[in-house]
């Protein structure tokens, strides 16, 4: 039995004059596997968009995050197969963080790298890699030039077009079918209809969607409605403004509504500026902390300090109750599983329940932060050792590079063999140096020693500052220790699952190492956590930080109700 291959299908718009479907990659992969006698068990695609954050991004082969590439080597770690095939050496990669990743998985399983139209040289990847990044930052720079160039010119760029135009060539022109329902739905407006009922009539007269790039996960959403009334002015004027680094360029296009519809629809539209009472306070203990299985973050209302009457004037409540709601309107989106909404009260109390019980019962907190310090000495250890390591061997190209000349002075050898040798030593230390830096900022390993005696002291600090917090949230004397309360959630806690029961699960964090740099630092107060862990507004807006080490230096347990 042949070899066990994979084949790795890569497509992006990075060079719209690229030739090579994902098909013909394919094809000429499974071609050359047959005459190589290679066993196809496997074929990685990135050949659409893809989600980063909240950004949609090309699979490009600067990329490192693709997450066909990302699955192959997950699988080359647990010994699935043993050859990566690919079309060219540029679909695996385009840039210089890319490539490292991927010769790093070859040479770490002891991978082959075979190619259906080329052949593959491990020496000359940095070079090409950089050579590739250097090509397609020049691509990206004369297209950006050229587009900028149409727009000047009063051309329609491309990209999706607004809800009732369609591109033809360079023209951007009225699609009938879709202007109609431009003019109906401001008509809804200014009729007093909802988006709700605007939603519902265009779902049961089946009106036209434009194509998704993506496929859509509710039909006629609020937010496709909401961006017609938002696009009025250039409904109204005629006039699409195109924005492309920093430059507004204007493009005339044909109006689809009258002078007279959009002066009524700016009379609806225009709401007045609302004051905000000064001394409103909301009493949410799990603020943006809740999810639901309709993958929503859960909204509040209804606790707050005042409210606005009919005639918009501020005043106290007398109760203060409020309620927790999931935010998903799109009733085809609703899971089964989602409750829907849930007592503030009930909530807040149960949170604050779970919570203190793990500060007050740290042993499972303790284990989790036992298991990740085991992981991260072991890392940092290694990456030390790699560190000292590249560091020799760039000390010893320079020296390499330096005999090199001496030799060619001398007579020794001739230029030919010294710029043969120098290019091998460029090369090198390209690669070298890229690996270099992906072992930057390594976390002192002394920051660990008695880590468990600090873990421990700061816990007894929370559980001294939680004393005396344990009020019921429909007790009056609840909101007088309110913000240190919220404070002491916020601190702690990742996230809280909201379950079809209205049972919840709070998932616990522990910043083990902003901790442990905190009390290793002179000023810092020692191991009085106390006077730290109730003032951290700032550091609860900031994500977790990322360390070198591949690991976030949160803890995270999972508390189930007890």
């Amino acid at each position: 039995m042949g070899k066990r291959a994979v084949i790795y299908v890569r497509t992006s718009s990075e060079q719209q004059a690229e030739k090579n479907s994902p098909i013909e990659q394919e094809a000429d992969c499974r071609e050359s596997a047959e005459q190589q006698g290679l066993v196809v068990v496997n074929v990685y695609r990135d050949i659409g968009r893809y989600r980063v954050k909240n950004k949609w991004v090309e699979p490009s082969g600067t990329r490192y995050d693709r997450p066909g590439l990302l699955a192959m080597l997950r699988d080359a770690a647990d010994g699935q197969f043993d050859v990566i095939l690919a079309w060219r050496e540029d679909r695996l990669y385009r840039g210089m963080r890319a490539m490292l990743v991927v010769l790093e998985a070859i040479q770490q399983h002891k991978l082959t790298i075979m190619l259906a139209r080329e052949t593959f040289d491990p020496a000359t990847a940095p070079l090409k890699a950089w050579l590739a990044q250097v090509e397609l930052e020049n691509i990206k720079e004369r297209m950006t030039m050229g587009v900028k160039a149409r727009l000047r010119a009063g051309k329609a760029n491309s990209g999706q077009d607004r809800y009732g135009y369609r591109r033809n060539g360079s023209v951007i022109e009225v699609a009938p079918e879709e202007a109609c329902w431009v003019r109906q739905i401001f008509a809804w407006f200014i009729a007093g209809m909802s988006k709700k009922q605007i939603r519902q009539k265009l779902i049961a007269a089946n009106a036209p969607q434009k194509e998704a790039t993506n496929r859509r996960l509710a039909k006629w959403s609020f937010g496709s409605i909401e961006g017609i009334l938002a696009s009025a002015e250039t409904y109204a004027t005629g006039i699409k403004v195109q924005r492309r680094e920093g430059d507004r360029y204007e493009i005339s296009v044909e109006p689809l509504i009258d002078a007279k519809m959009y002066e009524s629809f700016l009379q609806l539209r225009r709401k007045p500026a609302k004051h905000i009472f000064e001394g409103l306070k909301s009493y949410y203990l799990a603020y943006g902390l809740l999810f639901c299985s309709c993958n929503q973050r859960w909204q509040q209302r209804g606790a707050t300090s005042h409210y606005r009457n009919e005639k918009g004037q501020w005043v106290e409540r007398k109760s203060i109750n409020g309620i927790y709601f999931c935010p998903q309107v799109h009733n085809e989106l609703i899971s089964r599983e989602c409750p829907r909404k849930l007592n503030r009260i009930e909530v807040d109390r149960e949170v604050w329940r779970q919570v203190c019980n793990i500060i007050n019962n740290p042993g499972v907190l303790i284990e989790q932060v036992r298991s990740l310090v085991e992981d991260v000495k072991h890392d940092a250890g290694a990456m030390a050792s790699d560190r000292d390591r590249i560091e020799k061997e760039l000390e010893n190209i320079v020296y390499n590079r330096q005999w090199a000349i001496t030799q060619a002075r001398k007579g020794s050898i001739s230029e030919d063999d010294m710029d043969g040798r120098l290019n091998e030593l460029s090369l090198l230390e390209v690669q070298l140096k890229g690996e270099l830096t992906s072992t930057k900022d390594e976390i002192d390993i002394q920051m660990f020693d008695e880590w468990e005696r600090k873990v421990q002291e700061y816990l007894v600090d929370l559980q001294d500052g939680i004393q005396g917090l344990d009020i019921d949230p429909e007790n009056p004397e609840w909101f007088e220790t309110f913000d240190l309360r919220h404070k002491v959630v916020q601190l702690l806690t990742e996230k809280v699952i909201v379950h079809q029961d209205g049972s919840l699960t709070v998932i616990i964090r522990l910043d083990l190492i902003g901790l442990l740099r905190d009390q290793n630092t002179p000023g810092s107060g020692g191991n009085n956590g106390c006077n730290r862990w109730p003032n951290q507004e700032k550091e609860l807006k900031k994500k977790a930080p990322r360390t070198n080490l591949g690991k976030s230096p949160y803890v995270y347990v999972r508390v189930v109700a007890f």
